[in-house]
Protein backbone atom coordinates (compact mmCIF):
# COMPACT_ATOMS: atom_id res chain seq x y z
CA UNK A 1 0.00 0.00 0.00
CA UNK A 2 1.33 3.48 -1.19
CA UNK A 3 1.37 6.14 1.56
CA UNK A 4 1.06 9.93 0.31
CA UNK A 5 2.32 12.78 3.05
CA UNK A 6 0.47 15.68 3.97
CA UNK A 7 1.90 18.57 2.54
CA UNK A 8 0.00 22.57 1.67
CA UNK A 9 -2.87 22.69 -0.50
CA UNK A 10 -2.04 24.79 -3.65
CA UNK A 11 -2.87 25.33 -7.09
CA UNK A 12 -2.93 23.03 -9.73
CA UNK A 13 -3.76 24.07 -13.58
CA UNK A 14 -6.87 22.14 -13.19
CA UNK A 15 -9.29 25.25 -14.36
CA UNK A 16 -10.01 26.99 -17.21
CA UNK A 17 -10.48 30.37 -18.15
CA UNK A 18 -13.56 32.53 -17.13
CA UNK A 19 -13.33 35.85 -18.45
CA UNK A 20 -15.16 38.51 -16.16
CA UNK A 21 -16.41 41.61 -17.24
CA UNK A 22 -13.86 44.61 -15.74
CA UNK A 23 -15.31 46.86 -13.63
CA UNK A 24 -18.33 49.14 -14.10
CA UNK A 25 -19.26 48.03 -17.51
CA UNK A 26 -21.75 45.27 -18.28
CA UNK A 27 -21.20 42.44 -20.45
CA UNK A 28 -21.71 39.10 -21.68
CA UNK A 29 -19.54 36.18 -20.77
CA UNK A 30 -19.02 33.19 -22.14
CA UNK A 31 -15.91 30.91 -21.28
CA UNK A 32 -13.29 29.81 -24.23
CA UNK A 33 -13.27 25.84 -23.98
CA UNK A 34 -9.88 24.46 -23.03
CA UNK A 35 -8.94 21.29 -24.43
CA UNK A 36 -10.13 19.18 -21.90
CA UNK A 37 -13.91 20.82 -21.70
CA UNK A 38 -14.35 20.56 -25.32
CA UNK A 39 -13.66 16.97 -25.31
CA UNK A 40 -16.10 16.21 -22.18
CA UNK A 41 -19.94 15.39 -23.26
CA UNK A 42 -20.95 18.61 -21.56
CA UNK A 43 -23.09 21.17 -22.80
CA UNK A 44 -22.10 24.72 -24.24
CA UNK A 45 -22.14 27.40 -21.16
CA UNK A 46 -24.88 30.09 -21.93
CA UNK A 47 -24.11 33.45 -22.06
CA UNK A 48 -24.24 35.35 -18.52
CA UNK A 49 -25.08 38.48 -18.33
CA UNK A 50 -22.67 40.07 -15.33
CA UNK A 51 -21.54 43.75 -14.76
CA UNK A 52 -21.70 46.34 -12.24
CA UNK A 53 -25.16 47.25 -11.16
CA UNK A 54 -26.32 50.82 -11.55
CA UNK A 55 -26.36 51.00 -7.52
CA UNK A 56 -25.22 49.44 -4.30
CA UNK A 57 -26.52 45.82 -3.51
CA UNK A 58 -25.65 44.25 -0.33
CA UNK A 59 -25.09 40.37 -1.16
CA UNK A 60 -26.20 38.58 1.84
CA UNK A 61 -24.35 34.82 2.43
CA UNK A 62 -24.82 32.54 5.36
CA UNK A 63 -24.19 28.86 5.58
CA UNK A 64 -20.68 26.35 5.61
CA UNK A 65 -17.81 27.27 8.19
CA UNK A 66 -15.78 25.37 5.84
CA UNK A 67 -16.60 27.68 2.71
CA UNK A 68 -16.78 30.52 5.23
CA UNK A 69 -13.02 31.53 5.26
CA UNK A 70 -13.15 31.38 1.63
CA UNK A 71 -15.64 33.92 0.92
CA UNK A 72 -14.42 36.50 3.66
CA UNK A 73 -11.05 36.37 1.59
CA UNK A 74 -13.09 37.36 -1.95
CA UNK A 75 -15.47 39.53 -0.22
CA UNK A 76 -12.79 42.53 -0.51
CA UNK A 77 -11.70 41.62 -4.02
CA UNK A 78 -15.26 41.72 -5.76
CA UNK A 79 -16.14 44.82 -4.10
CA UNK A 80 -12.59 46.41 -5.86
CA UNK A 81 -13.64 45.12 -8.66
CA UNK A 82 -17.17 45.81 -8.83
CA UNK A 83 -17.66 48.58 -6.23
CA UNK A 84 -21.40 48.95 -6.33
CA UNK A 85 -21.57 45.24 -5.08
CA UNK A 86 -20.53 44.53 -1.19
CA UNK A 87 -20.75 40.55 0.02
CA UNK A 88 -21.54 39.92 3.33
CA UNK A 89 -20.29 36.00 4.53
CA UNK A 90 -21.42 34.44 7.83
CA UNK A 91 -21.05 31.17 8.91
CA UNK A 92 -24.04 28.87 10.71
CA UNK A 93 -23.81 25.68 8.83
CA UNK A 94 -25.05 24.59 5.47
CA UNK A 95 -28.23 23.57 6.75
CA UNK A 96 -28.71 26.93 7.72
CA UNK A 97 -27.32 28.38 4.60
CA UNK A 98 -29.38 25.97 2.36
CA UNK A 99 -32.59 26.53 4.29
CA UNK A 100 -32.09 30.40 4.45
CA UNK A 101 -31.12 30.57 0.30
CA UNK A 102 -34.60 28.27 -0.55
CA UNK A 103 -36.61 30.96 1.21
CA UNK A 104 -35.31 33.79 0.23
CA UNK A 105 -33.92 34.55 3.70
CA UNK A 106 -30.69 35.39 2.17
CA UNK A 107 -29.05 36.02 -1.19
CA UNK A 108 -27.01 32.82 -1.06
CA UNK A 109 -26.38 30.11 0.93
CA UNK A 110 -23.05 28.57 1.22
CA UNK A 111 -22.70 24.19 1.44
CA UNK A 112 -20.65 21.64 1.06
CA UNK A 113 -23.58 19.57 0.22
CA UNK A 114 -25.43 19.35 -2.41
CA UNK A 115 -29.69 20.02 -2.75
CA UNK A 116 -31.31 16.49 -2.48
CA UNK A 117 -33.93 15.54 -4.66
CA UNK A 118 -36.45 16.13 -2.39
CA UNK A 119 -35.17 19.79 -2.09
CA UNK A 120 -35.15 20.32 -5.47
CA UNK A 121 -38.71 18.96 -6.20
CA UNK A 122 -40.05 21.05 -3.42
CA UNK A 123 -38.13 24.57 -4.61
CA UNK A 124 -38.72 24.24 -8.40
CA UNK A 125 -35.67 26.32 -10.22
CA UNK A 126 -33.36 26.36 -6.91
CA UNK A 127 -29.79 26.19 -7.80
CA UNK A 128 -27.08 25.01 -6.16
CA UNK A 129 -23.56 25.90 -8.10
CA UNK A 130 -19.66 24.85 -7.11
CA UNK A 131 -17.29 27.44 -7.24
CA UNK A 132 -14.62 25.47 -5.59
CA UNK A 133 -13.40 21.86 -4.38
CA UNK A 134 -12.92 21.91 -0.50
CA UNK A 135 -11.79 18.40 1.20
CA UNK A 136 -11.48 17.15 4.55
CA UNK A 137 -9.85 15.86 7.21
CA UNK A 138 -9.84 13.29 10.21
CA UNK A 139 -7.55 14.63 13.08
CA UNK A 140 -7.10 13.01 16.39
CA UNK A 141 -5.99 14.41 19.96
CA UNK A 142 -3.05 11.12 20.88
CA UNK A 143 0.07 12.92 22.24
CA UNK A 144 3.55 11.09 20.32
CA UNK A 145 0.79 9.51 17.24
CA UNK A 146 0.96 10.99 14.26
CA UNK A 147 -0.48 9.77 10.96
CA UNK A 148 -2.14 7.07 12.15
CA UNK A 149 -3.72 5.12 9.43
CA UNK A 150 -7.60 4.93 9.66
CA UNK A 151 -10.27 3.27 7.33
CA UNK A 152 -13.56 4.32 6.60
CA UNK A 153 -14.88 1.29 8.33
CA UNK A 154 -12.76 2.23 11.11
CA UNK A 155 -14.18 5.19 11.37
CA UNK A 156 -17.98 4.09 11.46
CA UNK A 157 -16.94 1.86 14.00
CA UNK A 158 -15.92 4.49 16.54
CA UNK A 159 -18.74 6.76 15.38
CA UNK A 160 -20.98 3.74 16.34
CA UNK A 161 -19.05 2.83 19.76
CA UNK A 162 -18.24 -0.49 18.60
CA UNK A 163 -14.36 0.74 19.04
CA UNK A 164 -13.73 2.19 22.28
CA UNK A 165 -9.95 1.62 22.38
CA UNK A 166 -7.05 3.31 20.38
CA UNK A 167 -5.84 0.05 20.94
CA UNK A 168 -8.49 -1.93 19.17
CA UNK A 169 -7.23 -4.86 16.93
CA UNK A 170 -8.90 -3.17 14.03
CA UNK A 171 -6.98 -0.18 14.44
CA UNK A 172 -3.71 -1.97 15.49
CA UNK A 173 -4.20 -3.98 11.65
CA UNK A 174 -4.03 -0.86 9.83
CA UNK A 175 -0.88 0.37 11.96
CA UNK A 176 1.51 -2.51 12.23
CA UNK A 177 4.44 -1.86 14.14
CA UNK A 178 2.86 0.81 15.88
CA UNK A 179 2.31 0.19 19.66
CA UNK A 180 -0.77 2.26 20.44
CA UNK A 181 -2.68 3.25 23.91
CA UNK A 182 -5.05 1.54 25.77
CA UNK A 183 -6.48 5.39 25.81
CA UNK A 184 -10.29 5.55 25.06
CA UNK A 185 -11.44 7.65 22.22
CA UNK A 186 -13.65 10.40 22.48
CA UNK A 187 -15.93 10.85 19.02
CA UNK A 188 -16.37 14.60 18.50
CA UNK A 189 -19.50 15.72 16.12
CA UNK A 190 -21.15 18.59 14.66
CA UNK A 191 -24.46 19.49 16.86
CA UNK A 192 -25.44 21.99 13.69
CA UNK A 193 -26.89 20.88 10.51
CA UNK A 194 -23.47 20.67 8.66
CA UNK A 195 -22.07 20.02 5.45
CA UNK A 196 -18.97 18.40 6.50
CA UNK A 197 -21.64 15.91 8.45
CA UNK A 198 -22.67 15.42 5.40
CA UNK A 199 -19.36 14.67 3.42
CA UNK A 200 -17.93 13.00 6.87
CA UNK A 201 -21.30 10.41 6.53
CA UNK A 202 -20.44 10.22 3.08
CA UNK A 203 -17.21 8.76 3.77
CA UNK A 204 -18.59 6.25 6.13
CA UNK A 205 -21.68 5.20 4.30
CA UNK A 206 -19.38 4.50 1.21
CA UNK A 207 -17.22 2.29 3.37
CA UNK A 208 -19.72 -0.02 5.47
CA UNK A 209 -22.72 -1.44 5.20
CA UNK A 210 -23.68 -1.07 8.69
CA UNK A 211 -23.53 2.67 8.21
CA UNK A 212 -25.25 2.83 4.77
CA UNK A 213 -27.73 0.98 6.35
CA UNK A 214 -28.45 2.96 9.44
CA UNK A 215 -27.51 6.62 10.07
CA UNK A 216 -26.50 7.04 6.18
CA UNK A 217 -25.58 10.24 5.39
CA UNK A 218 -27.11 13.98 5.71
CA UNK A 219 -26.07 17.27 7.09
CA UNK A 220 -28.01 15.81 10.15
CA UNK A 221 -28.26 11.79 10.93
CA UNK A 222 -29.45 9.89 13.54
CA UNK A 223 -26.04 9.42 15.41
CA UNK A 224 -25.70 6.09 17.36
CA UNK A 225 -25.34 6.98 21.19
CA UNK A 226 -21.68 6.71 22.23
CA UNK A 227 -20.09 6.80 25.92
CA UNK A 228 -18.81 10.02 26.18
CA UNK A 229 -19.20 11.33 22.89
CA UNK A 230 -18.81 15.65 22.32
CA UNK A 231 -20.63 17.77 20.19
CA UNK A 232 -19.14 21.13 18.87
CA UNK A 233 -21.12 23.69 16.52
CA UNK A 234 -18.82 24.85 13.46
CA UNK A 235 -15.29 24.27 12.29
CA UNK A 236 -13.46 26.09 14.16
CA UNK A 237 -15.37 24.90 17.41
CA UNK A 238 -14.29 21.22 16.65
CA UNK A 239 -10.35 22.12 16.36
CA UNK A 240 -10.98 23.57 20.20
CA UNK A 241 -13.04 20.81 21.23
CA UNK A 242 -10.33 18.50 20.49
CA UNK A 243 -7.56 20.36 21.33
CA UNK A 244 -8.74 20.18 24.85
CA UNK A 245 -9.91 16.69 24.67
CA UNK A 246 -7.43 13.39 25.03
CA UNK A 247 -7.93 10.80 23.14
CA UNK A 248 -10.31 12.86 20.97
CA UNK A 249 -11.17 12.34 17.51
CA UNK A 250 -12.79 14.58 14.77
CA UNK A 251 -13.88 15.34 11.10
CA UNK A 252 -12.34 18.92 10.35
CA UNK A 253 -13.18 21.16 7.51
CA UNK A 254 -10.06 21.96 5.08
CA UNK A 255 -10.13 25.35 5.45
CA UNK A 256 -9.13 25.42 8.94
CA UNK A 257 -7.43 22.37 9.56
CA UNK A 258 -4.25 24.07 9.17
CA UNK A 259 -5.10 25.07 13.13
CA UNK A 260 -5.46 21.91 14.27
CA UNK A 261 -1.94 20.74 13.17
CA UNK A 262 -0.21 24.15 14.32
CA UNK A 263 -1.70 23.30 17.69
CA UNK A 264 -0.08 19.65 17.55
CA UNK A 265 -2.90 17.32 17.04
CA UNK A 266 -2.74 14.20 14.56
CA UNK A 267 -3.93 13.93 11.04
CA UNK A 268 -5.02 10.43 9.52
CA UNK A 269 -4.30 8.69 6.65
CA UNK A 270 -7.43 8.19 5.61
CA UNK A 271 -7.98 4.71 3.63
CA UNK A 272 -9.10 5.40 -0.11
CA UNK A 273 -11.43 3.17 -2.51
CA UNK A 274 -7.69 1.61 -3.98
CA UNK A 275 -6.99 0.46 -0.22
CA UNK A 276 -3.49 3.46 -0.27
CA UNK A 277 -3.74 5.90 2.48
CA UNK A 278 -3.60 9.43 2.21
CA UNK A 279 -3.95 12.90 3.64
CA UNK A 280 -5.16 15.76 2.00
CA UNK A 281 -3.33 17.20 -0.23
CA UNK A 282 -3.05 19.12 -3.94
CA UNK A 283 -2.65 15.90 -6.12
CA UNK A 284 -4.74 13.67 -3.79
CA UNK A 285 -7.16 16.13 -4.08
CA UNK A 286 -7.12 16.78 -7.90
CA UNK A 287 -7.16 13.00 -8.85
CA UNK A 288 -10.16 13.00 -6.90
CA UNK A 289 -12.16 15.60 -8.62
CA UNK A 290 -10.80 14.28 -11.90
CA UNK A 291 -12.08 10.64 -11.55
CA UNK A 292 -15.79 12.12 -10.23
CA UNK A 293 -16.24 15.20 -12.58
CA UNK A 294 -16.70 13.46 -15.67
CA UNK A 295 -19.87 12.28 -14.30
CA UNK A 296 -21.81 15.81 -12.62
CA UNK A 297 -24.99 16.14 -13.62
CA UNK A 298 -26.69 18.95 -15.00
CA UNK A 299 -27.87 20.17 -11.75
CA UNK A 300 -24.68 19.58 -10.55
CA UNK A 301 -25.42 17.80 -7.44
CA UNK A 302 -22.14 15.60 -7.42
CA UNK A 303 -20.61 13.67 -4.75
CA UNK A 304 -17.04 13.50 -5.26
CA UNK A 305 -16.36 11.10 -1.71
CA UNK A 306 -14.50 7.73 -1.94
CA UNK A 307 -13.58 8.11 -5.77
CA UNK A 308 -11.46 5.29 -8.09
CA UNK A 309 -7.87 5.40 -8.16
CA UNK A 310 -4.90 4.74 -6.44
CA UNK A 311 -3.87 8.64 -5.84
CA UNK A 312 -7.35 9.91 -5.30
CA UNK A 313 -8.16 11.18 -1.61
CA UNK A 314 -11.35 9.71 -0.02
CA UNK A 315 -13.13 12.53 1.06
CA UNK A 316 -13.45 15.54 -1.66
CA UNK A 317 -16.56 17.72 -2.32
CA UNK A 318 -17.39 20.28 -4.29
CA UNK A 319 -18.51 23.86 -2.52
CA UNK A 320 -21.92 25.37 -3.40
CA UNK A 321 -23.45 28.58 -3.17
CA UNK A 322 -27.12 27.82 -3.20
CA UNK A 323 -29.58 30.30 -4.89
CA UNK A 324 -33.27 30.16 -5.00
CA UNK A 325 -34.12 32.89 -8.44
CA UNK A 326 -37.96 32.31 -7.70
CA UNK A 327 -36.70 34.54 -4.37
CA UNK A 328 -35.39 37.29 -6.15
CA UNK A 329 -37.30 40.16 -6.81
CA UNK A 330 -34.43 42.72 -7.84
CA UNK A 331 -32.87 42.59 -11.11
CA UNK A 332 -29.88 44.54 -9.72
CA UNK A 333 -29.19 41.72 -7.25
CA UNK A 334 -29.86 39.29 -9.42
CA UNK A 335 -27.31 40.77 -11.69
CA UNK A 336 -25.05 41.43 -8.40
CA UNK A 337 -25.03 37.45 -7.91
CA UNK A 338 -24.46 36.41 -11.54
CA UNK A 339 -21.48 38.87 -11.72
CA UNK A 340 -19.77 37.67 -8.10
CA UNK A 341 -20.10 33.88 -9.22
CA UNK A 342 -18.59 34.41 -12.70
CA UNK A 343 -15.85 36.24 -10.92
CA UNK A 344 -15.83 34.02 -7.92
CA UNK A 345 -14.80 31.04 -10.37
CA UNK A 346 -12.51 32.75 -12.47
CA UNK A 347 -8.83 32.84 -12.27
CA UNK A 348 -8.87 36.29 -13.04
CA UNK A 349 -11.26 37.22 -10.70
CA UNK A 350 -11.49 35.55 -7.04
CA UNK A 351 -9.82 32.05 -7.83
CA UNK A 352 -6.27 32.59 -7.83
CA UNK A 353 -3.64 30.64 -6.90
CA UNK A 354 -3.22 32.80 -3.77
CA UNK A 355 -6.60 32.83 -2.75
CA UNK A 356 -7.34 29.42 -3.24
CA UNK A 357 -4.17 28.05 -1.33
CA UNK A 358 -4.91 30.70 1.62
CA UNK A 359 -7.95 27.79 3.01
CA UNK A 360 -5.99 24.87 0.92
CA UNK A 361 -9.35 24.65 -1.86
CA UNK A 362 -8.36 24.02 -5.65
CA UNK A 363 -10.13 24.90 -8.27
CA UNK A 364 -13.15 23.78 -10.32
CA UNK A 365 -12.24 21.35 -13.36
CA UNK A 366 -12.63 23.06 -16.65
CA UNK A 367 -15.22 20.50 -17.72
CA UNK A 368 -18.06 21.06 -15.00
CA UNK A 369 -17.44 24.90 -16.10
CA UNK A 370 -20.10 24.66 -18.94
CA UNK A 371 -22.54 23.56 -16.26
CA UNK A 372 -21.61 26.07 -14.28
CA UNK A 373 -22.21 29.11 -16.43
CA UNK A 374 -25.56 27.33 -17.54
CA UNK A 375 -26.72 27.41 -13.93
CA UNK A 376 -25.90 31.17 -13.48
CA UNK A 377 -27.34 32.29 -16.18
CA UNK A 378 -30.75 31.27 -14.76
CA UNK A 379 -30.32 33.78 -12.06
CA UNK A 380 -32.81 36.75 -13.19
CA UNK A 381 -34.58 38.74 -11.31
Amino acid sequence: MNVRRHAAIGLSALTGAVLVAACGSTSTVTPTPTAASSASSSPTAAAVQTGNPSGPVTLSEAGSSLLYPYLQKLAPGINAAYPNITLTPAAGGSGTGQSEALTGTIDMGGSDAYLSAAQFTANAGALNIPIAVSSQAVNYNLAGFSNLKLSGGVLAQIYSGTITNWNDSSIAALNPGVTLPSETIIPIRRSDSSGDTFIFTSYLSATNSTWSSGPSYGTTVNWPSVAGELTAQGNPAMVDTLHSTPGGIAYIGISVESTALVDGLGEAELENQAGDFLQPNQTDVTAAVTAGSGSVPANLAASLIYQSGATSYPIVNFEYLVVNPSKITSTSTAEAIRTFIEWAISPTGGATSDNLAAVNFVPLPSSVLPLVNTAIAQITG
